[in-house]
C-alpha cells in the first residue's frame, strides 16, 4: 500500500511539473503575471487573466517573459568600449554554471565592426552573448563560438 501511495505521489508530481513548465508568464516591474494568453507586440504586451481581464503594459517595462517555452530576460547591451548602450529583451538559450547564453535577433551591418556571424534555424541573423550575474561576460564570435556553444551544449554549425 505504501509503494502504491508513493508511486501516486510521484506521478502527481510529474504532472504538476509538466503543467508548470508550460505556464506562460510576464514580469512587469516587480509583479509577475501568469496566463495562458499573452501577446507580445512591437511596443506593448497584452495579458489576459483567467477571469477575462486584459492588462496592457509597455514593452519597455517588461523585465522577463516566458511564452510557449521561449524565455526572454532584460539585460544591458554594451558597446565594444564597455559603455551600456541600453537594455533589451534577449532570448535565453542555455544556462550553465551561473552563466547564461542569450540570443539577440539582429541585422547584418547594423553598425561597423558589429556584423553578425550567425544564422538561426529561421534563417535570421543573430548575435550571441554570455552574461554572468546580469552583466556582459563574453561576446560570442566566430573564434570563440565552438568553445562557447560546446560549453553550453548547444548545436553549432559554424558562422555564416
Amino acid at each position: 500500500m505504501k509503494k502504491l501511495m508513493v508511486l501516486f505521489v510521484f506521478i502527481s508530481f510529474a504532472f504538476v511539473l509538466e503543467a508548470a513548465g508550460k505556464m506562460n508568464y510576464v514580469t512587469v516591474g516587480d509583479k509577475t503575471y501568469f496566463s495562458s494568453d499573452i501577446k507580445i507586440g512591437l511596443t506593448n504586451v497584452r495579458i489576459t487573466t483567467e477571469n477575462g481581464l486584459t492588462l496592457k503594459a509597455p514593452l519597455k517595462m517588461v523585465n522577463a517573459y516566458s511564452i510557449d517555452g521561449k524565455q526572454c530576460e532584460r539585460v544591458p547591451l554594451v558597446y565594444r568600449n564597455g559603455e551600456v548602450q541600453c537594455t533589451a529583451l534577449l532570448e535565453l538559450v542555455s544556462v550553465r554554471n551561473g552563466l547564461k547564453l542569450f540570443k539577440l535577433n539582429a541585422y547584418s551591418g547594423d553598425s561597423p565592426g558589429q556584423r553578425c556571424c550567425f544564422v538561426d534555424e529561421l534563417n535570421n541573423d543573430v548575435k550571441y552573448f554570455v552574461y554572468k550575474e546580469g552583466k556582459l561576460h563574453l561576446r560570442v564570435d566566430g573564434v570563440n563560438a565552438p568553445t562557447v556553444f560546446g560549453f553550453f551544449h548547444v548545436k553549432f554549425d559554424g558562422p555564416h
